[in-house]
């Protein structure tokens, strides 16, 4: 039986996801443009720690909320750690479970994987891409480490077979070559293949829809990130017409994360490394750093500068004595 991921990391610790989710939780606050907040449904993968669940419900107001749990042998442990009554949980694989909920309600749907982007994922892409109502957020996660041995002549040519075989040869651009996935590289194609793949199915499902109805995914999330391992999150909205009237591209020009061109690179979250002490002098500056403004030359500037950009959605972990 192979560990589940949550058995080897603690995802309440990890502070680009941390940071991620908050990030995200922001932009999605501005669905309330096309209806009530309440209103939506949020299914995701809660694990042991829920911590989208609860973030989402807690800021958001969504009591509508579904947990699908492939660990089954973990049932007990989980089912003990749900934070709210109003999860309903969904016992089973994504690809299997994802099929048979039923998607009249404007939707959140977070498809957070903890294994590369493979064949099934784009399979459960492809129900949610042809079944969500319009006003509806998907949003995709998978790690994209492409490992370490650059020595390797060979690697190049191993991680283009390895990718071809979790995803299709077919699904990947013609363009793509093995060179192109090292570092970060093989975020960047993970994302094209989730792009393209979601353009592909609203085509399919577009094709016989008037035109006033018909739906557009726009991009809000492209994500990339470590804590430990590289990992790509991208997301958008589904909208028809009447939609994006009410919620477009403009509503997020504030938010210097959001990335609604395909072309903009992603936004890289970088969590700086300080001690408490060092943020609480930070924050004392904040949210306008003087340029004059002199700081401890100890006081390494790339972190400063990291956590000026993220501040306001950076964790808080303490220590607390019962």
């Amino acid at each position: 039986m192979s560990e589940a991921t949550f058995e080897k990391l603690n995802y309440g610790l990890r502070p680009a996801k941390n940071i991620e989710r908050k990030m995200m939780c922001e932009a999605l606050a501005r669905l309330s443009r096309v209806a009530p907040l309440r209103t939506y449904a949020y299914v995701g993968f809660g694990a042991v720690g829920f911590h989208d669940f609860i973030l989402f419900h807690q800021r958001l107001g969504i009591d509508d909320m579904t947990s699908v749990e492939g660990y089954i042998e973990a049932q007990k442990r989980i089912e003990f750690n749900r934070p709210y009554s109003c999860i309903k949980m969904r016992w089973g694989l994504s690809y299997d479970v994802i099929p048979t909920l039923k998607w009249k309600r404007r939707a959140i749907v977070w498809l957070d994987y903890d294994k590369p982007l493979q064949s099934k994922m784009l399979g459960d892409i492809t129900v949610l891409a042809s079944s969500l109502q319009s006003g509806s957020v998907l949003v995709i996660t998978v790690p994209v480490d492409p490992g370490l041995i650059e020595l390797d002549t060979n690697m190049a040519a191993k991680r283009l077979s390895d990718l071809q075989s979790r995803v299709g040869k077919d699904k990947i651009r013609p363009s793509v070559t093995g060179a192109d996935l090292a570092k970060w590289g093989l975020a960047k194609v993970s994302r094209d293949i989730i792009h393209d793949h979601i353009q592909k199915i609203l085509a399919d499902r577009n094709g016989p829809l008037n035109e006033h109805i018909k739906v557009s995914f726009t991009q809000l999330f492209n994500f990339n990130y470590a804590d430990g391992v590289k990992m790509l999150t991208v997301g958008g909205i589904l909208t028809n017409e009447s939609d994006r009237q009410k919620l477009n591209q403009k509503h997020f020009k504030d938010l210097q994360f959001v990335r609604t061109a395909a072309t903009e690179e992603a936004y890289r979250i970088e969590s700086p490394v300080l001690t408490l002490r060092e943020i609480r002098y930070l924050d004392g500056k904040l949210p306008r750093i003087a340029r004059s403004a002199r700081h401890p030359k100890w006081l390494p500037e790339e972190d400063r500068k990291r956590y000026g950009k993220i501040y306001r959605y950076f964790p808080t972990f303490s220590e607390v004595e019962a």
